[in-house]
């Protein structure tokens, strides 16, 4: 018998925490076997804990006593500044366990995610997947592929720091006007409250392909909420600017956590229209790598993702000898499309499951 039940972090008891314990590391062996996970309390911590601009709403399924199943609902919270352009959207990401696929977990979960757009207004589902039977369940939902992300990796020991110092010289020639401004471990809030308008510039610049979500943007109280996460796990926040005057003509933006203290992941590399083809994201990339690596001589491994079309970037990172680990694709389908889906689909439990609107 299969039951589908919302997972509340707050309320769940000890041996339901147990047991999504158990599932979540089941899966995250079998969808990214040899990755490292977080330790329960840490991840207890991550659910329990309020963000500024979003929120989560969670679903469990229930197979012969276990967890076999699970999504979590994302959306943006309803009294955020911009939250009209916003409200349309829904993105659920989570999974079935191998020995239960093709079962119709997935589409038991499906259900109640299709009643909270109803009643909340949402019009549109974001899913991502890097496993070929999710693309191939999301494709017979009738949800389309919108974008690739491939995720890529650079292991730190054998690159040739004196060419990475090289790089970075060259990015600011002679006569160019360009500066370098470095920060390793926290940038000034002060400092971010000017920045951060620029960052969201050029973060709106990055391919999505054809995905419609809306405009991409850095906000302060983010950083904020980051920062202090950072402060109570360790973690640093690297950011490597090229200034024009006040202007940022290109940055590069990482960071490393103490959860997994021999890896960094790199976030944003951009540089400004007016500087594109000068070699400037070589040279941020370069002096990236040389700040972590003189910082944190303990990371072994940086991972990064480039959209799947991003041709340049993709270029610089083969040079420096990234290598691909995975390509993760979103897909997006409408309301009313799944509702078409679920209708031709046989429901295998009761419907009842459902959300509070706390």
């Amino acid at each position: 018998m299969l039951e589908i039940r919302p997972f509340d972090p707050d309320a769940a008891s000890r041996d339901e925490w147990t047991e999504f314990h158990l599932h979540r590391r089941v899966r995250a062996e079998e969808d990214e076997p040899g990755e490292p996970i977080l330790t329960d309390a840490e991840f207890e911590h991550d659910l329990r804990r309020r963000w500024p601009f979003s929120e989560n709403r969670r679903l469990v399924a229930w197979g012969q006593g276990r967890i076999v199943g699970n999504l979590t609902l994302s959306f943006r919270r309803e009294d955020t500044p911009d939250y009209a352009a916003f409200a349309p959207f829904l993105q659920v990401w989570g999974g079935v366990r191998e020995s239960w696929r093709r079962q119709g977990v997935a589409t038991a979960l499906l259900r109640p995610v299709l009643a909270f757009m109803q009643d909340r207004g949402k019009t549109t589902l974001t899913l991502s997947t890097h496993l070929p039977e999710g693309r191939g369940f999301l494709a017979a939902i009738g949800a389309v592929e919108k974008h690739r992300n491939v995720v890529n990796r650079l292991a730190l020991a054998g690159l040739d720091w004196h060419a990475l110092a090289r790089w970075q010289q060259a990015a600011i020639p002679p006569g160019s006007g360009l500066t370098w401004e470095i920060h390793a471990g926290r940038v000034p809030l002060a400092r971010l409250a000017v920045l951060h308008p620029q960052f969201t510039t050029l973060l709106r610049d990055v391919p999505l392909a054809a995905l419609d979500l809306p405009p991409p943007r850095y906000e302060m109280e983010g950083y904020i909420g980051w920062y202090e996460e950072m402060d109570r796990r360790g973690g640093e926040h690297f950011v490597v600017l090229l200034m024009d005057g006040e202007n940022v003509a290109g940055i590069c933006e990482a960071h490393w956590s103490g959860r997994f203290p021999d890896r960094v992941y790199q976030e944003l590399t951009g540089v400004a229209r007016l500087w594109r083809g000068r070699g400037l994201a070589k040279g941020l990339k370069a002096a990236m790598l040389r700040l972590v690596h003189e910082r944190r001589p303990e990371v072994r491994l940086m991972t990064t993702g480039n959209a799947e079309g991003n041709d340049a970037i993709l270029s610089i990172n083969r040079r420096l000898g990234f290598v691909e680990y995975r390509v993760d694709s979103s897909y997006q389908v409408g309301r009313d499309g799944l509702e078409s889906w679920l209708a031709t689909r046989a429901p295998v439990i009761p419907a009842n499951a459902s959300f509070s609107r706390g």
